[in-house]
């Protein structure tokens, strides 16, 4: 123990001696520094963290020189092969690997410190932070400095430098993010995060850490770790290798490389939320596309829902599974219909407390054929996945909408709406009248819009339940439900009256400028204001439900003003017309309206054709395919076609108008 103390001094005098490398490690804590303050304006507290690769790419560099400066101290002194022979080389040896590991951790320690007093940023919640951001340094910044310092000593002392330098150097690239590369191979050797320039949709993650990016860590610290022990073998002498230390130090070292070898190729895939929501798309779109293209014929709704009934299971990763309970009445004697999108699976079922197995699964539809007249209790549990672009399940966030059917929404309804040929939108199944809901939570807390509490127990009326999970915060601000993350949420909750004041007064506006007046259930007033992450939805960034906004949070990174949040407002406002007036659940066979709707609204108010001239020639001009889902969109092209034939400004606006208003899906009183 007295010979590994000393050696520890003697290790730390040595590194302390070192300043011209110590030098720049101090300097990383400045440019952290300068980081945070260029995007202390935006509400991303975590956005100076997620994009510090390069300061990452830095440090491995100080770690490799470390490493060759630590084993070229032995070479220089001339003292190396006696060294290796003396009773206590494998403790120097240790003591070396120790020594480092100490320091490097200290490094790491004032880093945590410093990020998590700056990602607080006036909040009051350093535990809630710390907690987030020491695993994220120390995985991040702690585990690869250690594991490139171990490959570096080893290198130095195997090879010479005119060949080592080089094979560093080349170590250094393959495990850096400048390659850009997307293979399994590329992915496994990069030691840095999956996105190095970081994901403004991840705000409500917190700080991503996940066993993908923890194995590829692990691994490479584990080669790192043999590829040590066999350089020190490789130095000793053959008499040397035969002594019980080598023997364990030899078996060590196989251990450690066959214990990394399941790890790299576990690290092979992606298994960040910013990266799976692109791969998803991929995997997803085209049968969504596909699913919009079907034909639908609409049925009689059989029965009204007195109550629906929740419980969300623990499942982990993407996987949603949940028990309802549904009481109807005013049942007839005809087959009862439930709209539940077709990538959930229905594990079994229950009526007045029977088990049912005469239900037929069609597609989004679950049919029971004879349900009991009057009154029934019907139970289902309820297992699958969702796409990116329909809602949100991971293993710590959820974003389930009540307009779309991730739980059974009564009556056969039309799930995925096309937008020409090439995209689609979700329909607004929610737009009936409230009703009685409970919901239970078995995976920790969640925000719904039941409440504006946190919890896991929920109890009121709405049109459909949403269920929002992840680092957001809840409250009632002068009488609005408001929902956004925590430093969005502190910033914006004294001007977020401003924003259902306004999307109210460009309602209004637009009833005029068409001549109608909405008889249909429209809200008086949006007292529920949710900011969560819409990315990946098709739907925008913004979604509207009865008396409920949905926001896409990454609009609103910048600090609340009042001139900010009306200019995000009007450049909203195209998409918010849309969802009051065409986008309400009623059937439409149109794939032109959902597409140009937006832009016929500024179009009218202007007279200017704008683009329109070039989209038509684009999508319908003679030699093209036609952008033609159904036989309606042929009237639709036609009345597009008059537009562009339109010459003077008070043609366009004429005819632009027209279209809206045969566009509109809500009933109209004028």
């Amino acid at each position: 123990m007295m010979v590994l103390k000393k050696i520890l001094t003697l290790e730390t005098k040595l590194f302390i001696r070192k300043y011209y490398l110590i030098i720049p490690m101090f300097l990383s804590f400045l440019y952290m520094f300068y980081g945070y303050c260029i995007m202390k304006d935006r509400l991303d507290n975590f956005s100076f963290i997620r994009t510090s690769g390069f300061v990452m790419m830095v440090l491995t560099i100080l770690s490799m020189c470390f490493g060759v400066i630590n084993a070229r101290q032995d070479k220089d002194a001339k003292f190396e092969e006696v060294l290796d022979t003396l009773p206590s080389a494998w403790i120097r040896q240790m003591a070396k690997v120790f020594t480092w590991s100490v320091c490097s951790f200290v490094y790491c320690l004032v880093l945590a410190i410093f990020c998590t007093v700056w990602v607080d940023n006036g909040l009051n919640e350093l535990g809630k932070y710390a907690l987030q951001v020491a695993p994220y340094i120390f995985v991040n910044f702690y585990m690869p400095m250690v594991s490139t310092w171990l490959i570096a000593y080893s290198v130095e002392k195997t090879f010479n430098p005119k060949l080592g330098w080089p094979i560093l150097l080349l170590i250094w690239y393959v495990i850096s993010p400048i390659k850009n590369g997307s293979s399994g191979i590329s992915l496994m050797l990069n030691q840095f995060v999956e996105e190095p320039h970081g994901n403004p949709h991840l705000l409500h993650y917190g700080l991503e850490m996940n066993i993908g990016l923890l194995s590829r860590k692990l691994w490479f610290l584990m080669f790192g770790m043999s590829v040590y022990i066999f350089a020190n073998l490789f130095r000793l002498e053959r008499r040397n290798l035969r002594n019980t230390k080598a023997k364990i130090a030899g078996t060590a070292a196989i251990l450690l490389f066959i214990g990394a070898i399941p790890l790299a190729a576990f690290s092979t895939k992606y298994h960040s939320q910013g990266k799976m929501r692109y791969l998803d798309f991929g995997i997803w779109n085209d049968k969504i596309l596909e699913q919009a293209k079907e034909r639908f014929e609409e049925k009689y709704c059989n029965g009204r829902i007195k109550l629906l009934h929740l419980e969300l299971g623990d499942s982990k990763g993407n996987l949603l599974e949940y028990y309802a309970k549904i009481n109807i009445d005013n049942i007839k004697n005809e087959p009862v219909i439930f709209t539940l999108y077709r990538s959930f699976a229905i594990k079994d079922v229950k009526i007045n407390g029977t088990e049912y197995n005469e239900f037929v699964r069609d597609r989004d539809w679950i049919i029971i054929q004879d349900p009991p007249e009057g009154e029934a209790e019907i139970e289902i549990n309820v297992s699958g996945r969702l796409s990116y672009a329909l809602g949100e399940v991971t293993d710590r966030t959820l974003l389930l909408r009540p307009d779309f059917p991730w739980y059974p929404i009564l009556g056969k309804h039309k799930v995925i709406l096309p937008v020409l040929t090439y995209d689609y939108l979700t329909n607004n199944l929610s737009n009936g009248k409230p009703y009685d809901i409970v919901l239970k939570s078995h995976r920790g807390n969640v925000i719904t819009n039941l409440s504006c509490d946190i919890g896991t127990e929920f109890k009121g009326q709405a049109t459909g339940p949403a269920v929002i999970q992840g680092d957001y915060e809840s409250g009632n601000i002068g009488g609005i439900h408001f929902v956004a993350p925590p430093s969005i949420y502190y910033s914006y909750k004294e001007y977020i009256s401003i924003v259902p004041d306004l999307l109210m007064k460009y309602r209004k506006e637009f009833e005029d400028s068409v001549g109608i007046e909405a008889d249909y259930n429209l809200c008086d007033k949006y007292n529920k204001v949710f900011l969560v992450n819409l990315n990946g939805s098709m739907n925008g960034s913004i979604l509207v439900n009865q008396n409920e906004l949905y926001l896409d949070y990454s609009s609103w990174l910048y600090p609340a003003s009042e001139d900010g949040i009306r200019r995000s407002c009007e450049f909203l406002r195209p998409m918010f017309i849309l969802e009051c007036f065409w986008r309400t659940g009623k059937y439409m066979e149109s794939s032109v309206a959902p597409c140009l709707f937006p832009s016929l609204i500024e179009i009218a108010e202007t007279g200017e054709k704008k683009d329109l001239e070039e989209y038509y020639t684009e999508w319908w001009g003679e030699g093209k395919e036609k952008q033609i889902v159904w036989e309606n969109d042929l009237n639709d092209i036609y009345e597009i076609e008059r537009l562009v034939k339109a010459e003077s400004k008070d043609e366009v606006s004429k005819i632009a108008y027209e279209i809206l208003r045969k566009w509109i899906t809500v009933n109209k009183s004028k």
